[in-house]
């Protein structure tokens, strides 16, 4: 295995010569989940808390960096180009079969959709890693006067509402694209709502 690293310097070292030490590496993509819940079982905690309130969880991306590290004790490297003398170079450096061990992930985001039976296919899409709500279920944001008549509009309003507050509860915030006066007057009505409607079901 050879690794080509692009460096930049006021000076060059030799054009040939040997390495001693660790070089960290971290590889941006897509580790398995599985991987990721190992690191975070936090995160899978969440989810499951999300299961036991009757609501359901969909994935939809994540991003999660590759932590490896490679140990060199005396392995051989190669300056490119060999004329030059200061500024941008290339490394060379033939670790062999001494692949990168992996010491870790770097979780850069974790996104879910989470709904409930009243607003499928989503009420709230949520940044787990990251603690943020990026989407909320325009029943509930697009909410206009007249809409209580609807009762698909409002079951799912209200759902998403009780859904909202859950995260709130867990340290979520809304994404900046949301108004958070107009986030805390609709709470605030649908949870007036709520009980009214709580209220003349035990009338």
């Amino acid at each position: 295995m050879i690794l080509h690293i692009e460096m930049s310097a006021g000076g060059i070292p030799f054009e040939k010569g040997s390495l001693k030490g660790k070089l960290v590496l971290e590889c941006p993509g897509r580790a398995a989940l599985s991987e990721v819940f190992k690191i975070r079982p936090d995160i899978e905690q969440l989810l499951q808390e999300v299961e036991a309130k009757g609501w359901m969880h969909f994935y939809v991306d994540h991003e999660a960096n590759i932590i490896g590290e490679v140990e060199f004790n005396g392995t051989e490297y190669q300056i490119v180009p060999w004329s030059v003398l200061r500024g941008p170079y290339g490394m060379f450096i033939d670790i062999g079969e001494n692949f990168p061990e992996l010491k870790g992930l770097e979780l850069k985001k974790l996104v879910y959709n989470v709904y409930g039976r009243n607003t499928y296919p989503r009420a709230v899409t949520v940044d787990v890693q990251n603690k943020v709500i990026t989407y909320v279920n325009d029943a509930f944001w697009k909410w206009e006067e007249g809409w209580e008549k609807d009762e698909k509009k409002t079951v799912a309003a209200l759902e998403t509402c009780e859904i909202l507050k859950w995260f709130a509860g867990k340290g979520f915030s809304l994404h900046e694209s949301y108004d958070p006066e107009r986030y805390n007057a609709l709470v605030e009505k649908f949870t007036e709502l709520a009980k009214s409607r709580t209220s003349a079901t035990h009338v």
